[in-house]
């Protein structure tokens, strides 16, 4: 007569896979965000080959964070151009403007997934008034390869999700990306970009150096 598995070794089995499950599946998840570090990677870059070519057209100026346009008769009045509505003739491809990480991301809604660092090249107010370094030439920054011009938005919501995934704010940690494996791709004034920890991308807001000033 043919024996069958008893209730204890069934037991044991299933423990076994529930063990190895465990293990693996964070295995797994991280083996997938890095995938997706990688796709938003490429997309980083590309953007800043984009910002490359739109200073190459500019005399060697960088795009801005926003630009009031009431003045611009080819756009409606009292609404903004976003520095990513300014690199759409050199991108022509709104997914680039994804990350795959970000599922809120909708560039089309004025959600691109990624941040432009503002306070450092900046925007012009609805008064007109220029703010915060407004049209920087790329001949000012000192150190480009160190300083970074945008990347991966926060994952903090709380300042809302337009304005958070259209700028990169480094006040504390709570502005800063880590959904990538704990960290963020940046993109930086040279046109290269790369990974960063969240740990990393901590600095001060008034220090004269580090990755956000120039």
């Amino acid at each position: 007569m043919k024996k069958g598995f008893t209730l204890i070794e069934l037991l044991v089995v299933i423990a076994i896979i529930a063990i190895l499950a465990a293990i693996l599946f964070p295995v797994f998840a991280r083996a997938r965000e890095k995938a997706r570090q990688s796709s938003c990677l490429s997309n980083v870059k590309q953007i800043m080959l984009a910002v490359m070519q739109y200073a190459q057209d500019y005399d060697e100026t960088l795009p801005v964070a926003s630009h009031w346009t009431t003045n611009d008769n080819h756009l409606p009045s009292n609404t903004y151009t976003y520095w990513y509505e300014a690199l759409e003739p050199y991108i022509k491809n709104d997914q680039v403007l994804k990350c795959p990480s970000q599922p809120r991301g909708n560039p089309a809604a004025g959600t691109p997934g990624y941040g432009w660092n503002y306070k450092e090249f900046g925007y012009q107010h609805s008064s007109g008034t220029l703010q915060d370094h407004y049209s920087t030439p790329l001949a000012d920054i000192l150190y480009p390869a160190q300083t970074i011009l945008l990347g991966d938005s926060e994952d903090s919501s709380v300042r809302g999700y337009n304005s958070g995934m259209r700028y990169l704010y480094r006040r504390d940690s709570t502005y800063l990306p880590a959904r990538h494996n704990g960290g963020g791709n940046m993109g930086l004034c040279d046109g290269h970009a790369k990974w960063f920890s969240r740990e990393s991308l901590v600095t001060s807001p008034a220090a004269p150096a580090g990755y956000w000033r120039y």
